[in-house]
């Protein structure tokens, strides 16, 4: 269960941090995963293999052109052990239902994103397309600083959510990208560090991104997409309350929130 602290981290900055029990072999499977499906060259124990091109489900790239970030998902769509790491993990379920009520089951999760070990970059924000509420990233591995760990740049998802046209729909108005930019110039991102079972909770409008990993160590994380009935109903609807989907709890909170940000403004 959330705390009231977690809630109005997640209302006011678009995320909150909470920490889940794991199974060790279930954590100990999804890295053997990952070095199951990297080219053969790629040795575990030996970060100086870690290089050159790699096939995920999106492109064929090398680990330097892809900034080190990898992602397996359609070909682990059928793994439930890996279901149920997210999606069929009860403490992970309380958590997202704290913010949006009954979630609808996922049809399956995002899959694997190892992250692998590159030279320092600034890093580039973005903000996803597709239809959910809550994003869970779950980490498998320990994250240190600069260790790869999920980047977020908070509260942007109140100012990027006036740039589409409906409540969670993909629909961009042609400000968007400006917005994007004004965000990244404004906002100093936050990258979210912690051992084996952190769990990071976001905002579908958070602008948010893959950290850079200067450690010698590859981040592990498996991620899923929450949503309720109520905002897929009005997800193509155009809405000017950014919470009218959620839970009575985390709608009681982001009004005190949005309260306490008009009174700033305000003043």
């Amino acid at each position: 269960m959330l705390s009231d602290q977690q809630i109005r981290n997640f209302c006011s900055a678009g995320y909150c941090v909470s920490r889940v029990l794991i199974p060790d072999e279930l954590a100990t499977r999804a890295v053997e995963k990952v070095w199951e499906l990297s080219p053969p060259s790629f040795r575990a124990n030996e970060p100086r293999t870690w290089q050159g091109a790699v096939r995920d489900c999106c492109k064929t790239a090398s680990i330097k052109d892809r900034r080190g970030r990898v992602k397996f998902r359609e070909c682990l769509r059928g793994e439930r052990w890996l279901y149920a790491l997210t999606a069929g993990n009860h403490d992970v379920l309380a958590a997202v239902a704290d913010l949006i009520g009954d979630p609808i089951e996922p049809e399956y999760v995002r899959g694997l994103y190892p992250v692998f070990p590159t030279r320092s970059r600034r890093p580039q924000g973005h903000c996803d397309r597709h239809k959910f509420q809550v994003g869970v990233v779950l980490y498998l591995s320990n994250v240190l600083p600069q260790g790869g760990g999920f980047t977020v740049w908070p509260g942007s998802h109140y100012s990027i959510a006036r740039h589409h046209g409906t409540l969670g729909g993909e629909d961009r108005l042609e400000t968007f990208e400006a917005a994007l930019a004004e965000v990244e110039g404004s906002t100093r991102p936050v990258e979210v560090a912690g051992p084996t079972g952190t769990l990071v909770l976001w905002h579908q409008r958070l602008v948010h991104t893959a950290g850079t990993n200067t450690r010698r160590a590859v981040r592990h994380a498996t991620l899923c997409d929450f949503k309720n009935r109520a905002f897929l109903a009005a997800a193509d609807c155009k809405a000017d309350d950014l919470w009218q989907t959620w839970s009575s709890r985390t709608k009681n909170v982001a009004a005190s929130v949005t309260s306490s940000m008009n009174h700033a403004v305000a003043i």
